[in-house]
């Protein structure tokens, strides 16, 4: 018997053959690419992939789902089906030298940001990355500086990569309907600036600025008990050509990294706490 969707795992299955290929057709992935797929479910976009690729890992938290996995791929040269929460595995494992890894997924809609920062985080970088996310958070994505939508998540991706919204999914797609349209988002990491980063810096910048978004620059930079120590709000400010009056949702994401090196990089002094 099919397992059913449960509703505590935020499961939705993709049932619409033809933009199962489009999603996978956006990943681009060939014969010599390992593909990671997080939360494939019962193998929807999985069957479009098995075969095609050098390797297709499947990780699904699910026991039941996973179990059913086994059953279709587990004897599949080239599959490899891993029961586990990605959150909690170290998903550069895959990465296998000489190959580009893609990875693909259908996010669970609780747990999308800290997934993203997960794949983002795999060393070395992914060539590709695809999700689908609900479209809201697709908008926070990508949004611009100075939009509505702007936050510490728009920062943290458009920091270390190109990303845009693909194509949109209508909520009728997917079994059960979910109460949200969806939007695939095709991300692709710039390596360069990944591995020169101090991403656990940019994090804690972003988290502290955009909590206090309302403030000008100056004054978070005053009283935030992250930034004391760090040097002279004013000088620091003023050797970034920024206004102190400046608010958070005015800056690019270049000018994030940038105040993220002056607190706590090459002038900064020490690394971030609580990595």
């Amino acid at each position: 018997m099919t397992p059913r969707a449960k509703r505590a795992l935020g499961q939705n299955f993709l049932v619409d053959a033809n933009l199962q290929r489009k999603i996978v057709d956006e990943l681009g992935a060939g014969p010599d690419d390992v593909v990671l797929e997080v939360g494939p479910g019962h193998g929807e976009l999985s069957a479009h992939l098995v075969g095609r690729v050098h390797r297709a890992v499947l990780v699904e938290k699910d026991r039941d789902l996973a179990a059913a996995l086994r059953a279709r791929w587990g004897a599949e040269t080239g599959v490899e089906i891993v029961e586990g929460d990605a959150l909690a595995l170290d998903l550069s494992r895959w990465i296998e030298p000489g190959r580009d890894l893609r990875v693909l997924s259908n996010v669970p809609y609780n747990v999308t940001s800290p997934l993203i920062f997960a794949f983002l985080g795999i060393r070395p970088s992914p060539r590709r990355i695809v999700v689908t996310v609900q479209r809201e958070v697709a908008e926070r994505v990508v949004a611009p500086p100075g939009s509505r939508t702007y936050g510490a998540l728009s920062v943290g991706v458009q920091a270390v990569a190109g990303v845009r919204v693909a194509f949109q999914i209508g909520r009728r797609a997917f079994r059960p309907v979910p109460d949200v349209t969806s939007s695939v988002l095709r991300i692709e990491p710039d390596r360069y600036r990944v591995e020169s980063l101090d991403l656990a810096a940019l994090r804690t910048v972003t988290r502290v600025l955009f909590g206090r978004r309302r403030k000008q620059l100056q004054k978070i930079l005053r009283t935030a008990p992250e930034f004391q120590g760090r040097g002279d709000p004013a000088a620091i400010l003023s050797s970034l050509g920024l206004s102190p009056a400046a608010r958070p949702e005015t800056l690019s994401g270049a000018q994030f990294i940038a105040l993220a090196d002056a607190l706590f990089g090459r002038t900064g002094g020490s690394s971030v706490e609580g990595r």
